[in-house]
């Protein structure tokens, strides 16, 4: 009998049955899908790094590994894999495009495996595959091209200047969409590109990935424990590898430069012995041709002494001719007075004069000839002379040449050596980092955007289950005081106490079951699946969720929905047994009569009609229906207040952003460095288009906290207008002064992360693993990315060099488009990128899509409890009232007044209650605004006036739309239940 009048009594308040497992149902759902979505978005991860291989380890040095050193670590008992890897960033263009910067790295075969999204794997050393967000599918086929302007020892890594793209792939070590930093280019890394190890150029690792032996789920307190234990261990040991190369890489220059030394020494002994030679055999030379220019002097002096001497003989020769003829012509003369012995005699003595005198002048003539004959061999000797003088200095310089090139080899040589011995002393001993996957910036990502739904896990559900479980308490226990007589003749009759609670407990206990079990299977596929897609525009690894069923939350879903309901049906059901029979049977007695504190109100209290008068008492003195009501109604109005309030937190950051902060509206990258000259021929250049610029260091740095690496945007200005285009203030809206040396100014979601103020210490690391330590000394408003600002003083005296100046912050012209602006100085000299503002507050604007699905999910949630609260409370209230209603109809009431009736108690109720949901909703929002945490976002805690006006309008939608449902159950009151005894 009591299982046909317990069916009977769900068939005849199905309504009451299915609002009680409605919102059990909406309850659980929204409990359980919260709960288990980060669960399963870690799964989801979890499954997918595992699948892929992702690195526990990365082990970076200052001078790379070799494969032996990848071995050795190998062997540590702890690890279980090991792979050597080669990275560098680079400049690149495709298809003669502007050079960009991609982070190239060598196929590493068991560990961070990629993923083919089209194409095929490269097979060729000039092959490569390349990241799916930055080109397109038909991307396979062209080349990517390695930049010139790349540093010398860049392009020297690289075995080809040319690679073409054979597929497009997903990699594990990029698991969102950012990309990392670089010193090159705009100062941020367009993607990435993997080749072959033999693409590689080079004989050295610049990384080692490692994996560990024992695998855990990742973010695990397990996982954190394995990584605490082997962190230490892992870095003496790869301390120690990186020693022994260290020691190595000594020992080998140094001895090459022993052999080079020696080689230089000996050849500077051979330039010195074969110049010696060569200056020798010149000097030789030159002094023959010396000597033989004096030996054609003298020789010269002598043939005109020696022609004077015998012309001085011929003189007297030829006088001593003259004589004979003389003598002659006197013997002639005088031959007939002398005797032919004296004739014969003087004939005699005159002949042999003659002939003496004839042949010495013959002599004469003969030297005489001799000596034309030298001064003709001697002027043609002196014509010579010019010839070999110029043969000498020809030899000389050829010589000289030769000597000089030869010595400027051995000084370059020499500075060689010079430079090797500096290069020696200054190789240092090695910086090695051990790095887990934390310092992953897709992994780290990941966990921090995984918490947002955790931390709105942590208090929306509950709050979302207890107004549910709230209201289905009330439910039970209105229905237990409804059918108090019932329960009166079931006990006369001699049922006992177990079996009637056993009616109303299966009554509200099935309704509990079946919408926990509905509600759980289908929350916990419906949540995730939701948020996963939503995600999915940031992260890149998996398209399929892994669904999770929580065991654990299942059971103590179930238990706290039917403790909420079978626990107020014990209650309510107590109470009334402690009552014997008779007593149930009869109704309970009027409560006493009061006077409500409006009435207290004489001339406020007298000018309200009856009926107004009517509902106001009705409203306050049932103060169990009222507080039930209130809080029921009122957690739903809190619910829609926070859900709106969380997008206005969030929809307008990027507006903030760049109307109140980053007032610029565009900013320029350069492919050089702009040096004073540049940037004053820029300006000139760019006039006609720009308003006005300053040029700043913009990149990028890692905020050491901890275990943790967070990278920030690095901004170093020193120009004094830069308040002009960067407005640095404190939340409250007061100026900040720019930081000076040694000092930083912070954003604020930095200082609320990592709980710094002003005054307090951080730690910036560039690139190169150097750090800087600064003293924050203001907390600036920021909402996109987030920004530490510092002075080129500061970076200088620290890291021991000024930041490049390779942006510039600019204003349009006045009157003139931004975009047309930005095309103009985009087609200038040097201007790698050009950003406009509007495009990242796009952009952006559309990763926020992601947090949409997620808001509008809790908004229609909250609509949908707060529809099933105020018809399950407005069902109990015309429930109780049936046959105050048919009364009333009795009385002459029409059915607008009758409706009017009943349902202005419920708006009054309502309008109260939703003023006190504001309240609530307004704590509620900021509370669940702190467990809201985007990596690159910071949000305002702010709430705009249509949100509140919304909130309330859709309870009273709601309202209106219960209202007219119960309006047609209004109808169906029949008037003879008037006539009714209450007996």
């Amino acid at each position: 009998m009591l299982r046909k009048s317990t069916l009977r009594e769900i068939k005849n308040s199905l309504g009451r049955y299915l609002a009680i497992l409605a919102i059990v149902a909406l309850g659980v759902g929204f409990f359980s899908g919260i709960k288990v979505t980060r669960e399963a978005m870690i799964k989801t991860a979890d499954e997918y790094l595992a699948d892929h291989d992702f690195f526990d380890y990365k082990v970076v040095s200052t001078l790379g590994f070799k494969e032996k050193d990848v071995k050795a670590l190998a062997k540590e008992s702890y690890i279980g894999s090991a792979e050597g890897s080669v990275s560098t960033d680079v400049l690149y263009s495709i298809d003669g495009e502007a050079d960009r910067v991609l982070m190239m790295h060598s196929i590493t075969d068991r560990v961070n495996e990629l993923s083919l999204k089209s194409g095929r794997m490269p097979k060729a050393d000039d092959e490569c595959v390349v990241d799916y967000r930055l080109v397109d599918d038909d991307a396979v086929g062209q080349k990517i091209v390695i930049s010139s302007e790349n540093e010398k020892d860049t392009r020297k890594m690289f075995k080809y200047k040319e690679y073409t793209i054979t597929g497009i792939v997903i990699s594990p070590y990029y698991m969102n969409f950012e990309r990392g930093s670089t010193s090159l280019g705009s100062g941020s890394v367009a993607g990435f590109a993997y080749i072959n190890r033999g693409g590689f150029d080079t004989d050295y690792f610049t990384e080692i990935f490692l994996g560990l032996k024992d695998h855990y789920s990742i973010y695990s307190d397990e996982y954190n424990d394995l990584v605490d234990a082997t962190e230490d261990k892992l870095q003496t040991a790869a301390d120690k590898r990186s020693d022994l190369r260290y020691q190595k890489i000594i020992k080998d220059a140094k001895e090459k430069l022993s052999d080079g030394q020696k080689e230089y020494d000996e050849n500077y002994d051979k330039y010195l012995s074969e110049k010696a030679d060569a200056e020798q055999k010149l000097a030789d030379s030159y002094q023959k041709i010396i000597d033989g220019k004096n030996t054609l002097a003298q020789e010269k002096k002598n043939l005109d002494a020696k022609e004077k001497e015998l012309k001085a003989s011929k003189a007297k020769v030829e006088a001593g001719l003259s004589k004979v003829a003389a003598q002659r012509k006197d013997f002639e003369a005088n031959k007939q007075y002398m005797t032919p012995e004296q004739i014969a005699q003087t004939e005699a003595k005159l002949s042999a004069t003659e002939k003496q005198l004839n042949g010495n002048l013959s002599k004469i003539n003969a030297g005489l000839s001799q000596i034309d004959t030298g001064r003709r061999k001697i002027k043609e000797a002196e014509a010579e002379m010019p010839a070999n003088l110029r043969k000498y200095n020809e030899a000389k310089a050829e010589a000289d040449e030769k000597f000089a090139e030869a010595k400027a080899k051995l000084d370059d040589a020499k500075k060689d050596l010079d430079k090797a011995k500096k290069e020696i002393a200054d190789i240092k001993a090695p910086d090695t980092y051990v790095l887990d996957r934390n310092t992953n910036i897709g992994y780290a990502c990941f966990e921090s955007d995984s918490n947002i739904v955790d931390g709105i896990a942590k208090v929306f559900p509950i709050f979302f289950f207890l107004v549910a479980a709230l209201v289905c308490m009330t439910t039970m226990t209105r229905m237990v005081d409804e059918q108090r007589t019932q329960i009166g003749v079931l006990k006369a009759l001699g049922y006992s106490n177990g079996a009637v609670i056993g009616k109303y407990l299966f009554y509200s206990g099935s309704a509990s079951f079946i919408g926990c079990v509905s509600g759980f299977l289908f929350g916990c596929w419906l949540f995730p699946l939701v948020i996963w897609k939503a995600y999915g525009m940031m992260y890149d690894f998996s398209s399929s969720l892994y669904y999770i069923i929580n065991g654990p939350l299942a059971v103590t879903s179930l238990l706290v929905s039917l403790l909420c309901s079978m626990g107020a049906t014990i209650m309510s059901c107590y109470a009334e047994f402690r009552e014997v029979p008779a007593q149930l049977i009869r109704p309970k007695s009027p409560k006493d009569g009061k006077r409500i504190l409006l009435e207290r109100i004489t001339f406020l209290w007298k000018k309200i009609s009856f009926l107004y008068k009517v509902s106001f008492r009705n409203i306050f003195r049932y103060k169990k229906r009222f507080f039930m009501m209130v809080l029921g109604i009122s957690g739903c109005t809190a619910l829609l207040l926070t859900g709106l309030g969380v997008r206005d937190s969030i929809k307008n950051v990027v507006d903030f952003q760049y109307d109140e902060i980053q007032v610029y509206d565009y900013s320029v990258v350069f492919d050089k460095e702009m040096g004073t000259w540049r940037q004053d021929h820029f300006q000139k250049e760019a006039a006609d288009y720009v308003d006005d610029m300053i040029f700043v260091h913009e990149g990028t740095a890692d905020l050491l906290t901890g275990k943790t690496a967070k990278s920030v945007n690095l901004v170093a200005s020193d120009n004094e207008h830069f308040d002009q285009f960067v407005k640095l203030h404190n939340p409250d809206g007061t100026k900040l002064n720019y930081p000076s040396a040694g000092q930083a100014v912070i954003c604020r979601k930095l200082a609320d992360e990592y709980d710094l103020a002003v005054g307090d210490k951080i730690t910036l690391r560039d690139e190169n693993m150097k750090k800087m330590e600064l003293t924050v000394s203001g907390v600036c408003q920021n909402f996109v990315y987030n920004y530490v600002y510092v002075s080129p003083q500061t970076c200088q005296d620290q890291w021991g060099y000024t930041p490049e100046i390779k942006s510039a912050l600019v204003n349009a012209k006045d009157g003139m488009d931004v975009y047309a602006s930005s095309s103009k100085v985009l087609n200038m000299d040097h201007v790698a990128t050009v950003s406009v503002n509007n495009d990242l507050r796009v952009r952006v604007s559309n990763m926020m899509k992601s947090l949409d699905y997620v808001i509008l999910l809790v908004c229609l949630s909250a609509g949908a409890l707060a529809f099933i609260v105020l018809y399950n409370l407005t069902n109990i209230n015309i429930t109780e009232r049936i046959r105050e209603i048919a009364t009333i109809k009795v009385l002459g009431f029409y059915p607008k007044e009758t409706s009017a009736y009943v349902f202005r108690e419920n708006f009054f109720l309502t309008g109260i209650s939703a003023v006190v949901g504001l309240l609530l909703g307004k704590w509620l929002h900021a509370f669940v605004m702190e467990q809201i945490k985007v990596d690159m976002l910071s949000f305002d805690v702010r709430i705009s006036a249509v949100s509140y006006v919304l909130a309330v309008v859709l309870t009273f939608v709601f309202a209106a739309v219960v209202n007219l449902a119960m309006y047609y159950k209004l109808e169906k009151i029949s008037m003879t239940e008037s006539l009714k005894s209450i007996e």
